[in-house]
């Protein structure tokens, strides 16, 4: 039987979330036939062992250790490439426990309604329950969309995250671009795609501290708006 999901994991100094975030995957996805795949962009501390071991306890995980550090969207490229059997849907998600795999299923149940791609979004701001994340990070969001909003393909009012779902086909394609800076959903619009958005609660940080820097999230989006040749709106 075909595996009906692939979970891809990009990994960086996670080795105070990976464990507890591979059990929760283990329970909340034991009824579904799935793999996980974990991409390590370089940890230096002792993620790649946790990894190991984990692959040892659970036979549906799969790794890829990076030899240096490429960044978050360089893994995920990785990881459709690694893909080497089909299956129906692909999910990505960040490694430090704030996509809530609880979602999952929502996640699941919206593509069965016959869309290509589905992004989970935290609701914050006035509307959240939890804290909400840092003005700077909130500031990186909100560029990200506007950056996004100039993809002709993109739905309005759809918004793009790191945890989402996709169907193998679109996933298949992707993984073929052969572009020297990939983004996952920038590649995602290229194509003419039935894209929706689901909601959960936004999650405050499990331990340690983001890597994000508001310097680094600026790199990062000069760089899609050159490599995809972006006119902002």
């Amino acid at each position: 039987m075909a595996t009906l999901i692939n979970v891809i994991i990009p990994t960086y100094n996670a080795s105070g979330t990976v464990r507890l975030l591979t059990e929760q995957l283990e329970k909340e996805l034991g009824r579904y036939d799935f793999r996980i795949l974990f991409v390590d962009d370089a940890s230096m501390d002792d993620t790649r062992d946790i990894i190991q071991t984990l692959a040892q306890e659970y036979p549906n995980i799969d790794y890829f250790f990076a030899r240096k550090n490429r960044g978050q969207q360089a893994s995920l490229h990785t990881g459709l490439k690694m893909i080497s059997e089909p299956c129906e849907y692909v999910i990505t998600m960040d490694d430090d426990l704030q996509n809530p795999v609880s979602v999952i299923p929502s996640l699941l149940e919206t593509m069965k309604s016959g869309y290509d791609l589905v992004y989970a979004v935290p609701v914050i701001g006035k509307e959240a329950v939890n804290p909400s994340p840092s003005f700077i990070r909130r500031l990186g969001s909100r560029f990200r969309d506007l950056l996004f909003d100039s993809f002709p393909n993109k739905p309005a009012g759809v918004r793009v995250s790191a945890f989402r779902i996709l169907s193998y086909e679109l996933a298949v394609k992707i993984a073929e671009s052969k572009k020297k800076y990939f983004y996952l959903s920038a590649e995602a619009f290229q194509y003419d795609i039935r894209t929706a958005n689901i909601t959960y609660e936004y999650v405050p940080r499990h331990c340690g501290r983001s890597s994000y820097r508001f310097g680094k999230l600026l790199l990062v989006y000069f760089r899609l708006l050159m490599s995809y040749k972006l006119k902002l709106l």
